[in-house]
Order: structure tokens, then C-alpha cells, then sequence
């Protein structure tokens, strides 16, 4: 599903729209429990509407401070919301902006408003702002300073406000009279098509959307089996509670790795490695585990699927082999398709090779090793340990 971009003051992002609703479980009555007194029924005010998170444009305009909130800082959450603060600290919102990876990745880009729209989504995060475009090229934006930078809520990146502040009230899943600060339900946060807002963009003339990931979720299992985003990314934690709340908390950093999306499977005839006899190795790796493509967002990032043969002393019997998970796309906007390997939810890929290990290598204990590498940054997927004769 591809949602093309509409550009107003750094860029225009679509909103989709998606209904969420929760089935709740009763009691049963005792069999000898007399039937209860019918009471009149009450007539409830109806439920003051939330804002809609995102309108149509991004970066928002946020300028109602809610009452009882001391500023737009996380900061500010942090006394009550100790638990979501504290995990979103360290999450890849959190570091949206400062993240080094983003950075290089924003530069080869070459620096777009687009980036900034969804890794700085409030305006008052920007110190300049885009009034339009030279000849209609997103990549040469007409900016302006923006008097309500604030440089505090720009190192935060996409923190608390960005989701959970519109129109002077905050917005959360659920709503009480107990807050210290107007609290209003939000349908939206529990639909997955939140994350599109910034999780799905099509460049103007691109063949497919730079970013996928809402769009691969469509396409998958998890979606018709009504799995939604935050199920996996946001996951309650268990026993968390903040002053007025009894129930769990979601988390607000995503719990999910590579080894949980994975599954990696190694066939070898034997469990024995001759030195000097080639060793035949299938390796199977099923993407089974996320309902979007392995690796997902941004095409500049790739995973080095490496096998390595080692021996008793951890040392490389033979060369590493294996494959990259990777989608490439040319160099300059708009970033047409170049090649695409990557694991869609619920496929697999295969690969065979032939490792000959050196008759030097250290007899005893050796191992198999499937690891995947990215930005420098090794995840072990599986080991089979191997005696080494």
C-alpha cells in the first residue's frame, strides 16, 4: 500500500484511520445468588471526542500546554509515568535525532525536510521550517527561523507530546477523572495505523514506498489475524503500575530482536569436522516472528547473514561465508528499487555452502556459527557446536 506524501510546512504525512475494539470477559452469577434489583438506568455524558493525533501534516503544531503539565518536556511525564519513561528512554524514539545511524542516513539523503518530519515530528523541535519548495523539489526546501524552536524538546526526538498532547489535553487509552491534567481517550493510539504516519511514506515518482513497513504489516498474517503494531513493539509490562493506575503499563521501548524474529535452522551430515574435509552447510532462515519485512524501514539498512566455522580455540577454520537481507535503491531521490532480498513475514530463505577447514585449526570443541552484522554490531543466531578432529 503505497500513501504518497502532500508537503505543507516540512511535510504532509497521510493519516489513516483504523478502529480498535476490546472484548471484556464477566462473571458469571452464582446459581443461588437472588437476580439483582433492576436499577433505572443512568444517562452518562457522552465521551468528550479526542483530537486526531495527526491531521495531515507533520511536524504538528503542539501550542496548548494542558493544564497541570509543567512542559512539553518527557521530563515532565517522568514523576507519574515513571514506567513508559523510563523504557522509552531507551528506544529508538527516544534517540530519533541524535541516533549517529539516522544521521549518516540523513546526510545521504541529503539532509530532506522529509527526514526531519518524522524524526522531529512537533514544530517547535525545528529551528528552521520549509515554506515550500524551489521548482517543486523536496530536496531544496525554502527555510525560514522558526521562533518557537525549542532546543530542549529537539534532543528528545520523538518523545511523550508527539502522540499523547493535542489541543491542550492529553491522550491516553483509557480515561479518569484522576489525572491532574485533562485526559481524554484516544481510539487511535491502539491502532496500528498510528504507525503509518511515519512508518509508510512514498517519495513523489518512486516506484515503491521508501518506507513499507505499515504496508508489508497489511500484507501479512498478523493483519488478518487482527495483530496489531503495539502488540509486539509496545508489550505490557508486567506488575508496572504509576499513582492512579492499577493495570500493567505498556512498554514504550520495542522488546523485539533478530533472534526473536528469526528462526534459523543449520543442516550438516555429521557433528564431526574432518580438518581438511569439506564440511556441506544449509542454513534456512524463516522470517517468523515479525509481521513486516526482515530488515524493515529505511533501505540504507542491510544484515550480513555470516557462517563461520570455528575451531577449539575460537579461531576461523576457513573464511567466512553467507548473504545479505538487504533492499537497495539508487543514490538521489526518488530512490527507485534496485534489488530486494530482504524476508517478508512469513517466507524463508535458503542457502547452502562448503567450508574446507585448514589442517592448522585446534582439535576439540569447535562450533558452527550463524551471526548477522550490522553497523559494526554482531547478533549471534545459532551455534552448533562441532567436535573439531
Amino acid at each position: 500500500m503505497s500513501h504518497p506524501l502532500r508537503w505543507v510546512v516540512v511535510a504532509t504525512l497521510p493519516l489513516l484511520g483504523a478502529g480498535f475494539a476490546l472484548a471484556r470477559g464477566k462473571k458469571a452469577m452464582q446459581a443461588e445468588a437472588p437476580p439483582p434489583e433492576v436499577a433505572a438506568p443512568v444517562e452518562l455524558p457522552p465521551a468528550e471526542p479526542a483530537p486526531a493525533l495527526f491531521s495531515g501534516t507533520l511536524p504538528v503544531v503542539i501550542d496548548r500546554l494542558p493544564n497541570g503539565v509543567a512542559s512539553l518536556s518527557a521530563q515532565s511525564c517522568n514523576a507519574c509515568h515513571w514506567t513508559a519513561h523510563d523504557t522509552w528512554t531507551q528506544s529508538a524514539h527516544a534517540s530519533a535525532w541524535k541516533d549517529p545511524v539516522f544521521q549518516a542516513a540523513y546526510a545521504a539523503a541529503g539532509r530532506s525536510t522529509t527526514c526531519l518530519s518524522c524524526h522531529l515530528p512537533v514544530a517547535t523541535q525545528h529551528d528552521q521550517l520549509a515554506n515550500g519548495y524551489l521548482d517543486g523539489d523536496l530536496t531544496r526546501p525554502r527555510l525560514e527561523p522558526n521562533p518557537s524552536f525549542d532546543a530542549t524538546l529537539m534532543s528528545e526526538g520523538v518523545s511523550c507530546v508527539a502522540c499523547h498532547v493535542r489541543d491542550g489535553k492529553v491522550l491516553g487509552t483509557y480515561a479518569t477523572d484522576k489525572a491532574p491534567h485533562p485526559l481524554v481517550k484516544s481510539e487511535e493510539l491502539r491502532s496500528g495505523a498510528l504507525c503509518a504516519t511515519c512508518h509508510q511514506l512514498t517519495w513523489p515518482g518512486a516506484d515503491r514506498p521508501f518506507y513499507d513497513t505499515y504496508g508489508e504489516w497489511e500484507l501479512s498474517a498478523y493483519k488478518q489475524a487482527g495483530v496489531q503494531c503495539a502488540d509486539c513493539h509496545m508489550a505490557p509490562v508486567a506488575g508496572s503500575t504509576q499513582p492512579g493506575v492499577t493495570a500493567t503499563v505498556a512498554a514504550h521501548a520495542s522488546p523485539t530482536t533478530l533472534d526473536r524474529a528469526l528462526t534459523t535452522l543449520v543442516t550438516v551430515p555429521s557433528s564431526v569436522v574432518q580438518r581438511g574435509q569439506p564440511l556441506p552447510v544449509t542454513l534456512t532462515l524463516l522470517n517468523s516472528g515479525a509481521g513486516h519485512s526482515v530488515p524493515t524501514g529505511n533501505p540504507f539498512k542491510h544484515y550480513a547473514i555470516e557462517v563461520v566455522l570455528l575451531d577449539a580455540a575460537g579461531k576461523e577454520l576457513a573464511p567466512p561465508q553467507g548473504f545479505e537481507l538487504a533492499r537497495t535503491v539508487e543514490s538521489t531521490p526518488p530512490w527507485r528499487t534496485t534489488r530486494d532480498d530482504r524476508l517478508a513475514a512469513g517466507t524463508k530463505r535458503e542457502w547452502t555452502g562448503s567450508f574446507t577447514p585448514t589442517a592448522k585449526g585446534a582439535a576439540g570443541a569447535g562450533a558452527l556459527v550463524v551471526r548477522a552484522r550490522r553497523d559494526g554490531k554482531l547478533t549471534e543466531l545459532r551455534r552448533i557446536p562441532l567436535e573439531v578432529r
